[in-house]
């Protein structure tokens, strides 16, 4: 399941299908290797299914099944062979996991009324452990992705990035009047606009803080290169001087601010920030190159040498890489 940084949200389309593929799976391997609890034909096939005076056969199945459902299971025994050998999970990942277990179910028996037993049920999971191995499983393939991003990022861009884009960091305030239910854009803008009239007219940030206090969000933070702000909000601010307010109204999805500039502090040493800029460069490259995560997943089995005997299998395998070319 994806992990959306202590957040947990509705399982993505192709998460549901590999927990669902768990019981196809199932079915599958009964018709390899339990034939004989199945009726056959004249002609030696098989029949899974009779409908009336017609024969589904068990080679019939077994193939569709092996489009549509069996390499998600397959890729999992794949993955987990190549990805234990690679990784030792530590404490610090088993206690990652048990929070992210905790937190699903947590967030389905508040958001969605569903006690846990429903939960792993309605996702194809036999019990608790089962359910924490799949977050195990996608715990490592996370790891070996961020290593992934890693070696995709020289050296080179990211001294690059410190002489163009690093800035010293400075600390502001700012007044928001949010848009909500119960505050209009229109009327957001209108009040945001009034404290900047009264701002030019030469009335006191602090005052007009303190009178408009039961209307306004206000708030005081530091803004680095890497912070997680909107890009019109952090380029005015990055154009304010120490001192000084933004003389028009900054429109964000939150609503109508106005930005005033405390102090810059010192800008930080390369090794400071080294880290950091890895992460923006690794954020950036994840963006721009389409289904990079799947790739790298297929990238690993390459390195692994992993062969697929079966040939029509490794038809289905071939499909399923091609769709991330």
């Amino acid at each position: 399941m994806k992990n959306l940084k202590e957040k947990i949200s509705k399982v993505n389309k192709d998460e549901l299908l590999k927990m669902l593929s768990s019981f196809i799976l199932g079915v599958l391997l009964m018709l390899l290797f339990y034939p004989d609890r199945i009726a056959k034909l004249e002609n030696g096939e098989e029949v899974a299914i009779k409908i009336g005076d017609k024969n589904i056969t068990a080679d019939a199945m077994y193939t569709k099944l092996k489009e549509k459902y069996a390499i998600y299971e397959l890729l999992d025994i794949v993955d987990s062979n190549i990805l234990y050998d690679m990784y030792e999970l530590t404490e610090e990942d088993n206690e990652e996991i048990e929070n992210r277990a905790d937190n699903y179910i947590r967030y389905y028996e508040e958001n969605h009324n569903i006690s846990e037993e429903e939960f792993l049920e309605n996702n194809g999971f036999a019990n608790l452990n089962e359910f924490k191995k799949y977050l195990e499983l996608d715990h490592l393939r996370k790891k070996y992705y961020d290593e992934y991003l890693t070696k995709q990022i020289s050296e080179e861009e990211i001294e690059d990035y410190y002489d163009e884009e690093v800035f010293a960091p400075f600390n502001i305030e700012h007044i928001l009047v949010k848009i909500s239910n119960d505050v209009t854009d229109e009327d957001a803008k209108e009040k945001a606009q009034e404290i900047l009239d009264r701002l030019d007219d030469g009335e006191d940030w602090e005052d007009l803080k303190e009178g408009y206090e039961d209307e306004i969000i206000n708030e005081a933070f530091k803004v680095d290169f890497d912070s997680n702000l909107e890009d019109e909000f952090k380029t005015t601010a990055i154009k304010l001087k120490d001192g000084k307010y933004s003389t028009s109204l900054v429109k964000t999805n939150y609503g109508y601010h106005i930005i005033y500039r405390v102090e810059t502090l010192e800008t930080p040493e390369y090794d400071e920030v080294k880290e950091r800029i890895l992460e923006v460069l690794k954020n950036k490259y994840a963006k721009e190159n389409e289904n990079v995560y799947e790739k790298s997943m297929i990238f690993m089995r390459e390195e692994a040498k992993m062969e697929i005997k079966d040939t029509e299998l490794n038809e289905v395998y071939k499909k399923y890489t091609k769709d991330y070319d």
